[in-house]
């Protein structure tokens, strides 16, 4: 089982902050699917929001340009995204809490608790979430992502590291006891590289791989290159990555 160290994680991050919103593609495309499901359900107006893990601030953008909200309070574990978050919050009210989530008292109860690409760095995600439930006003809504088993599939088959992603069964289970889920949804987002080295350069420019331990040698790199063309090349010479988001919106019991 992988190890999640909160100060390795950061220090991935911190290192693709100038490069993240550049190559985070899957990303951005998962925000945008989190934020369609919520106003699916609500309309798109909260009193206070927070924010779980917002990073440069993708989703937080999203629901910024087209909802209203009272105030924010947005966590990240890097403080890295502080000076971009504070030019694109200007005008709003909000607050900056960085630091580890896990650990970490937040202020007040909120109308809506968001995360996207974030809680798989949990190291207690269940003992995490039903904490979540007693953040929520009444009737608040919880809207995050998760992976399933199958992320990185390719990665992982390869180098044999990846974190260890819960089904959507075990995720219901830990949601059952505090939460009503009203919507659930699964998606595989594949994409398309020109070979095994752009792979590893999106991983490092996004910080996907940010439990990763080890040393890449040349030859350990040209062998991860050669066996990952072998087994993932399309019928065009490209190789694939894929992603697969686990999407959950649930409301306060």
């Amino acid at each position: 089982m992988e190890v999640i160290e909160a100060k390795r994680v950061s220090q991935r991050f911190t290192a693709a902050a100038q490069t993240y919103d550049q190559h985070a593609a899957a990303q951005q495309r998962i925000c945008a699917h989190l934020l369609a499901m919520l106003k699916r359900k609500h309309p798109l107006c909260f009193r206070r929001v927070l924010e779980i893990g917002c990073g440069s601030g993708g989703f937080t953008r999203l629901l910024q340009a087209e909802g209203v909200v009272g105030e924010w309070c947005l966590n990240d574990l890097c403080e890295s995204w502080s000076p971009e978050l504070t030019k694109r919050m200007a005008g709003e009210r909000w607050q900056w809490l960085a630091g580890d989530a896990e650990q970490m008292a937040f202020p007040g109860s909120f109308d809506l608790i968001a995360s996207a690409n974030a809680l798989q760095w949990m190291k207690e995600l269940p003992a995490f979430l039903h904490r979540l439930s007693s953040a929520l006003a009444p009737q608040g809504l919880l809207l995050f992502n998760l992976f399933t088993p199958d992320n990185l599939l390719e990665v992982k088959a390869i180098s044999g590291q990846g974190l260890n992603y819960p089904t959507p069964a075990e995720v219901q289970s830990w949601l059952a006891k505090d939460y009503r889920i009203w919507q659930m949804e699964e998606e595989r987002i594949v994409l398309t590289f020109s070979d095994p080295m752009e792979v590893l350069r999106h991983l490092k420019y996004t910080g996907v791989t940010a439990n990763a331990t080890g040393v890449w040698t040349k030859g350990k790199q040209a062998h991860f290159c050669e066996a990952y063309r072998e087994r993932f090349a399309t019928s065009e010479g490209k190789v694939t990555l894929t992603y697969t988001p686990l999407y959950l919106l649930a409301s306060k019991q």
